[in-house]
């Protein structure tokens, strides 16, 4: 016997033994039928699952709130918001679903951090509404803030040109909330529907633990009136690194989702970020596990992201083209559903890393007040504005700020 043939019937029991241990139903007992590989057991109902987390941020409300919190920080928070905005960039360029309020549409203009002429943030008990001159919010006689924060007035985005439409239509507003107790410092934050003719609607309320440079946690709900999220997202720094831990239990499904990511900067222009999405839903637990270098320039990114399906090894998806590419585990079939599945476990994993990221945002406020966030904008009496530099040709050109958005002349770090 020749040593192929030898070995044969070795290989073969360690197949075996490989597929018996990923088994995703009954096997039979007789040792001459082999287990089923690793398998989704519902991959629509998965798919279904995570387009609900999506769609969750897919209203009118929550695209204001995406587009003017930048408006109401200070210009440090730049950097984050650029990075917020590069996560919703891959997922929506990889997404299996039209969201028909765009992530990456329109967002404010963040330039670099101008030398603030407040030292402190406003008194409490303001609310600031939108200046279509200036293109800012500023002060107004409006009342209805809380006594320990300020109110900000959100507004139909125009799809031209990316702020408020105008004639000015108020759709809801954010309520910002000294929540400190002690020698610890927390900031609450409402996200308010008012809708015309209708009752007030509270579509995201949450608290952030140490606001300002640095905030700690997240905990608190976000709904679209259909899908509740509960959340609890924790942060960490350390020199070069960021890692943010989330976990999410939707009530009256059997749906849980915790996500870890970690994000380094390799170079001056790349950026890696390492995911880590767990979806555990009717016994069923889909793990998707990422290493994805981004160019922070270009906003091209390369690398993989491998699913298992309890713990046994389902599919690997690899970025660096023009599309995902999907290669199945040894003894695993792909369907189109799979596939379609597996794209949106990718959008899901950077989708959620940005929408997170975008709730903290607010957090910034908290230590001072908000810039001028368009440098080509004249200053108004009232506004919250810097004492801005002259502003360059590069600066004011509006046609790569509205395709670059917060992004524009900011790294993320």
């Amino acid at each position: 016997m020749d040593r192929t043939l030898r070995f044969r019937p070795a290989r073969a029991a360690a197949l075996t033994l490989v597929l018996a241990a990923c088994a995703t139903g009954p096997t039979d007992p007789a040792p001459a039928r082999l287990a089923q590989a690793a398998q989704l057991a519902n991959p629509t109902a998965t798919f279904n699952q995570l387009q609900a987390i999506s769609a969750v941020t897919n209203t009118p409300l929550f695209e204001s709130f995406t587009v003017l919190t930048p408006h109401f920080t200070p210009a440090s928070a730049a950097p984050s918001v650029a990075l917020t905005v590069l996560s919703f960039e891959l997922a929506t360029r990889y997404s299996p679903w039209h969201r028909s309020v765009p992530l990456t549409t329109h967002h404010a203009v963040l330039t670099r951090s101008p030398t603030l002429r407040h030292a402190t943030a406003p008194p409490p008990g303001r609310t600031f509404v939108w200046d279509p001159t200036a293109n800012d919010y500023i002060a107004s006689a409006d009342s209805g803030a809380p006594a320990t924060g300020q109110r900000f007035v959100l507004y139909a985005i125009s799809q031209r040109t990316g702020l408020p439409s105008d004639p000015l239509v108020g759709i809801g507003y954010v309520d910002l909330t000294d929540r400190s107790a002690g020698d610890s410092s927390a900031l609450g934050v409402a996200l308010v529907g008012t809708p015309t003719g209708g009752p007030a609607t509270t579509y995201a309320s949450y608290t952030i633990a140490g606001p300002g440079a640095g905030p700690t946690s997240l905990t608190g709900f976000v709904t679209d009136g259909t899908t509740r999220l509960d959340m609890r997202v924790d942060f960490t720094t350390s020199p070069g690194t960021r890692g943010v831990v989330t976990t999410i239990d939707v009530p009256g499904q059997d749906l849980h989702v915790s996500e870890s990511v970690t994000v380094s900067q390799e170079s001056g222009d790349t950026t890696r970020m390492r995911t880590d999405l767990s979806v555990v839903s009717g016994g069923e637990t889909v793990r998707a596990t990422g290493d994805v270098t981004v160019d922070t320039t270009t906003h091209i990114g390369s690398g993989s992201m491998a699913v298992s399906v309890n713990d046994c090894a389902f599919a690997t998806i690899a970025l660096g083209g023009p599309d995902l590419v999907f290669t199945a585990a040894p003894g695993v079939a792909l369907t189109t559903t799979d596939q379609t599945t597996l794209r949106a476990l990718f959008s899901t994993s950077f989708e959620l890393f940005g929408t997170v990221r975008l709730l903290v945002v607010p957090a910034q406020q908290a230590s001072s007040p908000p810039r001028h966030p368009n440098p080509c904008a004249p200053s108004r009496t009232g506004a919250w504005s810097p004492s801005l530099p002259s502003s360059s040709k590069r600066a004011c050109h509006p046609e790569r700020r509205k395709r670059e958005g917060p992004a524009f002349g900011v790294k993320p770090v």
